[in-house]
């Protein structure tokens, strides 16, 4: 620890240092969960014997989640930020020690579903807790340094996991993976924040609908970001069928794209967080959602799995800043008693575009073919990037 606060003393204010440090750390164990299990979730249900329906589950499922996240925000207004982050996420992650008892895809889906349900309630609280301790000159910057150390331990933990999973059943890694998650949730106790202030009212969905009355640049912001993602979602399913039906891509290739992605994140997140401090998320988004039709149209055009590694850069640029850039976003539009509330409702959409978009594709691939469907995801990327940019920046409410 003190190791990390020396790195971080240069720039980052003393206040906030040791806070740094522990989210650090608890990104690191992490990123050692999510290397070990997420890129493995959907092949591993496959060679289970999931049907195509159940793998299209076991993809969407962390956003699908989100659409409780309304009832989530009403039942837990009360509670502390960093106890919302820590009980749900280690009870979550806890589910994966389970791993090595399961043999069958219907009880391997729903511990996978169970987890992401769980699991997903800490995104209310983690918001408040960034607001809360770190100064919003430099928010961007440390938030994106604690994902580079998640990247890192990321991207160690997938190629150490393919390779151990050559050896022992994919089970045993994931319940030594669940061990590190939860390690990570309850490193995350030690944050320090001070004073909650109280919910201003109840999240309903009359309240709701009086919020999006009354903000109309959050409303531009949510229609900006459901356009973009329905088409992020839409190109989904398109790209393992692509790979595996049209390219007949080798799992090196395909192992490699994932590498490439990967590794992009560790100079993103640092880019795109200084971008945000500078111009903000609105305007930083803006930039963001324009890269990201790119990738469609490497997909699209691709006549071999060597031109699609091309995409895994776009997409890791891309991944970075989003997962920078909506929280931040969604920080600097909605006031601090409400805060909770407005991440229920940007969550919602989120699982409202995933509950449909790549189901809508399933249906339009055996239609159209394959390719179309990065037109017209692009036509939807684009789409998105234009009502962002028509949105002009806000600072902190």
């Amino acid at each position: 620890m003190r190791l990390v606060d020396r790195w971080f003393r240069p720039w980052i204010p003393a206040a906030a240092r040791r806070n740094a440090a522990v989210d650090l750390l608890s990104a690191a164990l992490f990123g050692v969960f999510g290397g070990l299990t997420t890129p493995f979730i959907p092949v591993m249900g496959r060679r289970l014997g999931a049907s195509e329906l159940a793998v299209s589950l076991l993809v969407a499922a962390p956003a699908i989640v989100l659409l409780l996240s309304l009832w989530w925000a009403r039942l837990l207004q009360t509670t502390h930020p960093v106890r919302l982050v820590v009980w749900p996420q280690a009870v979550g992650r806890a589910l994966f020690l389970l791993m090595p008892l399961i043999q069958r895809p219907v009880a391997y889906v729903a511990c996978v579903v169970a987890y992401h349900a769980v699991s997903s309630v800490g995104t209310l609280g983690y918001a408040q807790v960034m607001r809360s301790v770190y100064p919003d000159d430099v928010r961007g910057r440390i938030m994106a340094l604690v994902r580079v150390g998640m990247a890192v331990a990321w991207i160690a933990g997938s190629l150490a996991g393919g390779q151990i999973m050559d050896r022992i059943a994919f089970q045993w890694v994931f319940g030594v993976a669940g061990m590190f998650g939860v390690a990570s949730a309850l490193v995350f106790r030690a944050m320090r924040m001070g004073a909650v202030e109280a919910p201003a009212v109840s999240p309903s969905l009359r309240r709701t609908v009086d919020v999006l009355r009354a903000h109309p640049a959050f409303r531009r912001l949510l229609l900006a970001f459901f356009v973009f993602g329905f088409g992020a979602w839409l190109m989904g399913p398109a790209v393992p069928i692509l790979l595996v039906d049209v390219l007949r891509a080798s799992s090196f290739q395909v192992g490699l794209l994932g590498a490439i992605t990967s590794g992009m994140w560790l100079l993103a997140y640092y880019y795109w967080g200084r971008m945000i401090d500078r111009k903000t998320a609105v305007g930083a988004l803006g930039t963001i959602f324009l890269i990201g039709a790119i990738s469609p149209v490497i997909y699209g055009l691709a006549s071999n799995a060597w031109v699609v590694q091309l995409a895994g850069i776009t997409e890791g640029l891309v991944s970075a800043g989003i997962d920078l850039g909506w929280l931040t976003a969604v920080l600097q539009y909605a006031p601090a008693a409400e805060l909770r509330h407005y991440l229920a409702i940007f969550n919602t959409l989120v699982g409202l575009r995933a509950a449909t978009a790549p189901f809508l594709a399933g249906l339009l691939i055996p239609l159209i073919g394959v390719r179309w469907i990065f037109a017209a995801a692009c036509v939807l990327i684009l789409a998105g990037a234009w009502l962002l940019r028509r949105l002009a920046p806000e600072r902190t409410a």
